[in-house]
């Protein structure tokens, strides 16, 4: 039997995961089942089986790609001029506490995964792997004066993303007595006054 290269490993992986996200959107970032996926994919079961031995897997995969998306941009940004904490408040002003997509997709993924186990350590695999990869960009924020150097880095990254499922279960079930960019926006206030540096001036979000 002939080996595989990586390359066509690689595509295949990016095969299966560029059609979960189709099936993603389709359903509104709703649970899909495999055999919607397969059809999108035009693959076999035992294909999928060898790249995600569990779904949960593949929506870590996606999770964990989108978020180093965003700090791909925050880092380039920074490269650019702009500050890393400017770029960390951006980044929560239009993503985190205004884009009800991404976290419908994020907080449905937690929610539906910890059925199982193996589910279970995906989703610690995620906590972890957001704490891990913005704590850095909070020091540096730190660092430049951007954030207040007496808050607890860590806490502060786990306090915001827990902030962050909340919002997405609550848009999920559609139970907002106000809405998800009012609360969004209430959260922002909150970290202006309460994480920034003594003399940081900001635009409050429109």
């Amino acid at each position: 039997m002939p080996k595989v290269s990586a390359e066509h490993k690689d595509a295949v992986r990016r095969r299966i995961m560029d059609a979960a996200l189709v099936c993603l959107h389709r359903n509104g970032f709703q649970d899909i089942t495999t055999r919607e996926l397969l059809a999108e994919a035009g693959l076999s079961t035992g294909t999928f089986y060898n790249y995600f031995p569990t779904k949960e897997q593949l929506y870590e995969a996606l999770a964990t790609e989108a978020l180093s998306e965003d700090i791909g941009r925050l880092l380039d940004g920074s490269e650019d001029g702009r500050t890393v904490g400017l770029g960390l408040f951006q980044f929560l002003q239009d993503f985190v506490m205004k884009d009800e997509r991404g976290a419908v997709a994020v907080a449905s993924f937690r929610a539906g995964a910890t059925a199982t186990p193996q589910g279970t350590e995906a989703v610690a695999r995620l906590n972890r792997y957001v704490v891990d990869e913005f704590v850095p960009l909070v020091h540096k924020a730190q660092v430049d004066g951007f954030v207040d150097p007496t808050v607890d880095a860590e806490a502060l990254v786990e306090l915001i993303d827990i902030v962050w499922d909340g919002l997405g279960r609550r848009a999920a079930n559609a139970s907002f007595q106000t809405s998800y960019e009012r609360v969004g926006a209430a959260c922002l206030h909150l970290l202006l006054h309460g994480a920034m540096a003594e003399g940081v001036q900001l635009d409050p979000p429109g």
